[in-house]
């Protein structure tokens, strides 16, 4: 699934392609919009898409790299999410140890934190070292659902991408191509 079918999202996708293509991408990203409209797809579609093995400024879904991150298996890749609906600092701290080395398959280290308006204060505060001083090679992706939830420090650390609401042509098709009526 490269890039093009990401569908009702074309200002993002397209703001993502052109940091591809000018291999200008920013350290830390903030993929804010209300639930499910394919933020946190689109999180992992750039992860594989930095680093397919097939393609630049996309990627292939095909390769053994795009095929590990998909499993979550790719040893350059950390997705993190709220252990009872919360993000703990144990779990940033894990993620920090486990970051400071050069990557290992793939071209870039990619961190999803999803859900990160569930970082806790502390988690938080030892996130925001991460995002001033981030090792190279590593690209930080919060996945959240507003920035205003975040610490306003953290937010003013990532390039931030807006999805907007899927127009209803997009949820027709989307439908549509799964049978309903």
């Amino acid at each position: 699934m490269p890039f093009d079918a990401i569908s009702g999202q074309q200002l993002p996708v397209r703001q993502l392609q052109t940091a591809l293509a000018s291999g200008h991408i920013a350290h830390a990203y903030l993929f804010s919009g209300i639930e499910g409209i394919g933020k946190c797809s689109t999180a992992i579609s750039l992860a594989k898409a930095l680093n397919c093995g097939m393609r630049e400024a996309d990627f292939c879904d095909d390769c053994l790299s795009c095929h590990k991150i998909e499993k979550r298996v790719h040893p350059d890749f950390f997705y993190i999410e709220p252990d009872k609906n919360v993000i703990r600092i144990e779990q940033v701290r894990d993620l920090q140890k486990k970051i400071i080395y050069k990557p290992m398959e793939g071209r870039r280290k990619v961190i999803i934190i999803d859900q990160a308006e569930k970082l806790n204060l502390h988690a938080a505060n030892c996130l925001l070292k991460t995002l001033e001083e981030p090792p190279d090679d590593t690209v930080i992706i919060l996945v959240a659902h507003a920035a205003l939830t975040l610490l306003p420090t953290i937010v003013s650390r990532c390039q931030r991408i807006r999805f907007a609401p899927l127009p209803d042509a997009a949820i027709i098709d989307f439908l549509l191509a799964r049978g309903a009526e």
